[in-house]
This record gives structure tokens, C-alpha cells and sequence, in this order.
């Protein structure tokens, strides 16, 4: 045994208490596996966004050809330049030259924010009424669960709204799509892992249902709740169906960001179609909106994903 190894062999004895550890061949292999197959996945979910961006940048006539000097079709790899041996920004200087981006921008993050506020208010509220043991938890835990199975469809939704006169307004799109059965039941689950015994104590100190479910239940429920304030946030910031159908051209200053980028979308398909002399330019909108609404998504997914980490770990400590 040579003196380095006998330094690692003494290192490991030191770090483990007195006893030697070490991994074996097939602990290696399922590590390497793992990794293997954490990898392939990762790729494989990044191919379609890389190709995206590279193509929102390449050559437009060579992309949709698929022919050219340096690409022959498949994905785009790398940014196809133009016959100048340039980079062609023209997608992106179309959309946001056109100041209804931004004004799509200020709606969705509004849109957003008063949606995922509302919805944690009836999430939290719903989920620790479902909870608690009560003779009506069999009835409300049963209607709950009815309304994600079975709703009442599109067309009657449509005439709910329209009959509230809420159409052409922002609230409706904030308050049908705020929150889901399955939130209510996650939280709900959620808040039957915090102990009994904590929320007697709570009753006995004079505590009410308000402040047990907030001071006392929620903190401890912190990791589900992130997970629903996540989802929510993602599925607002994608949703433009409910937008199209509720909100007229007549008020597109209200439009959020996805409609705006479909509306943008559909009209370079129309330039396109009428053979203008921009068509080529407006070709690439369609993989330039993809990136100006993903992007904000991707640059604070990283701090929530901190955040939930955090709070997993520490739910794992308590329980």
C-alpha cells in the first residue's frame, strides 16, 4: 500500500467514526446509472428549448426550407447565419418594437399575482375546513372531490360569467382559473400531517381557528403550500384560454402575455401567407414568442426551487 493511500484509507477511518468505508462495484454502477439516466432526461428535455433559441436567431428562409450552406434540417444546433454571415435578431426586434408585449408583460405578472393571492386564501381556507374532524369533513371532503371529477363544462362556465357580468374584465380571468379542487385537497392533506396535540395545546392558549390555521398549521404545511403557490403560478402565466374566450378585441390593452403572443403569432402567419416583403423576418416570431414567454419563467423557477428544497428538508427534520 503506498503512503497516499494509506492517508485516504486514514481519512476515511477518521470521518467514519472508526470503521472503513468505501462503496462497492455495484453501489458505483447504480450511482453511474442514475446519473446516466438523470442526464439523458435532462437533455432531453432541453433539445426542444435549445432548439428554439438557436432557430429564433438562425436564417429564416434556411429554417423553414431546411436547406442551406450549413443546415440541412433537423434540429438547429447552432445559430444558421444569413448570407451576410450574420445573425438574424429581426424576430425579436418585431415583437418587441410592438408595445403590446410589454403591456402583455404588466397584465400577466397582475394577472398572476391577484390569482395566486386569491387562490392561497381559499386553498388554505378550504384545505383546514377539510381537515379538521368534523361531522360535515365525510360531505365536504365528498364535494371536493366531485367538483375535480365532474364540472359543469365550458359553455355553462361561459354563461356563469357572462351572467355576472364580469366579461371583458380583469376579473374574469383572475377569479375562474384562481384555484382547483386539488389544491384544496393538497393543502388539506397537508394540514392532517401537523399533530393534534399542537393544535390543542393552540386551543388551550386561547387560539382561534384563524390563528391556528395561519400562526400554527400553515407554517408547518409550508412545503405543500409552496408546492401549490408554484403550480399556480406556472399554470396562470400559461393560460390564455380563458382570456380568448372572456375577453374581446375590443379590450386587447387587457390581453395578457400568452394571448398577445398567439394574436403576434397569427399575424406573421397571415404576413407569410400574403407573400409581404417582411415574411421571412416574421417567420421567426414564432420561435421568438416561445423564448419571450418562457424566459421569465426559467430565471425565478431557480429561487423557488431554493426555496422548496429548503422547506422539504426541514418538513423531513419535523416529521
Amino acid at each position: 500500500m503506498t503512503r497516499q493511500e494509506r492517508i485516504a484509507m486514514k481519512k476515511r477511518i477518521q470521518g467514519s467514526g472508526g470503521m472503513v468505508t468505501g462503496k462497492s462495484a455495484g453501489d458505483i454502477a447504480v450511482t453511474c446509472v442514475t446519473w446516466g439516466i438523470l442526464f439523458l432526461v435532462a437533455f432531453i428535455c432541453i433539445i426542444p428549448l435549445w432548439h428554439v433559441l438557436m432557430a429564433s436567431v438562425s436564417d429564416p428562409k434556411q429554417i423553414a426550407f431546411g436547406m442551406g450552406e450549413t443546415y440541412k434540417g433537423g434540429i438547429v444546433w447552432w445559430p444558421v447565419a444569413n448570407a451576410d454571415g450574420a445573425w438574424d435578431f429581426s424576430g425579436y426586434e418585431y415583437i418587441f418594437e410592438d408595445g403590446s408585449i410589454f403591456r402583455g408583460y404588466l397584465n400577466t405578472i397582475l394577472y398572476v399575482i391577484c390569482s395566486v393571492s386569491i387562490g392561497m386564501v381559499v386553498n388554505v381556507t378550504g384545505g383546514y375546513v377539510i381537515s379538521r374532524n368534523t361531522k360535515l369533513k365525510p360531505f365536504l371532503t365528498l364535494f371536493v372531490m366531485f367538483t375535480s371529477m365532474f364540472n359543469g363544462g365550458l359553455i355553462p362556465t361561459y354563461a356563469v360569467v357572462k351572467g355576472l357580468g364580469m366579461t371583458d374584465t380583469i376579473l374574469s380571468v383572475i377569479i375562474p382559473g384562481c384555484t382547483n379542487a386539488f389544491f384544496v385537497v393538497m393543502m388539506s392533506n397537508a394540514f392532517c400531517t401537523v399533530p393534534e396535540s399542537t393544535v390543542e395545546s393552540a386551543k388551550l392558549d386561547g387560539a382561534g381557528h384563524l390563528r391556528i390555521m395561519f400562526q400554527i398549521m400553515l407554517p408547518q404545511a409550508m412545503t405543500f403550500a409552496v408546492v401549490v403557490i408554484l403550480n399556480s403560478v406556472i399554470l396562470q402565466w400559461n393560460s390564455w384560454m380563458p382570456a380568448s374566450i372572456y375577453l374581446s378585441s375590443n379590450v386587447s390593452d387587457l390581453w395578457p402575455l400568452q394571448l398577445l403572443i398567439r394574436d403576434l403569432s397569427a399575424r406573421s402567419d397571415n404576413y407569410l401567407a400574403a407573400g409581404s416583403a417582411a415574411a421571412w423576418s416574421l417567420y421567426l416570431v414564432r420561435y421568438t414568442v416561445i423564448i419571450a414567454s418562457t424566459l421569465p419563467i426559467l430565471c425565478i423557477f431557480p429561487f423557488f426551487q431554493k426555496k422548496l428544497e429548503k422547506n422539504v428538508v426541514v418538513g423531513a427534520v419535523k416529521g
